[in-house]
């Protein structure tokens, strides 16, 4: 009888664990999502370094093409 109720309450308390395992699931799966209008060049930046490094090589590139510019000006 209390190996019956010591499996029941595992159970209950496994079915928990699972149903906030998938409410935190869920919350990541909607963070990670890519919003509405969001060109491909941006979706998989999923982390702040990743988009700080794709800021920094933006960066880079539109540098280098107004320098270009400029010295063929």
């Amino acid at each position: 009888d209390k190996a019956q109720k010591d499996l029941r309450d595992s159970k209950a308390g496994r079915a928990e664990e699972r149903k906030k395992f998938e409410e935190e699931l869920n919350k990541v799966q909607s963070a990670l999502a890519p919003a509405e209008g969001e060109p491909d060049s941006v979706q998989g930046l999923a982390t702040r370094a990743h988009l700080v490094e794709r800021i920094q090589q933006l960066g880079e590139g539109v540098f280098k093409a107004a320098q270009h510019s400029w010295e063929n000006a």
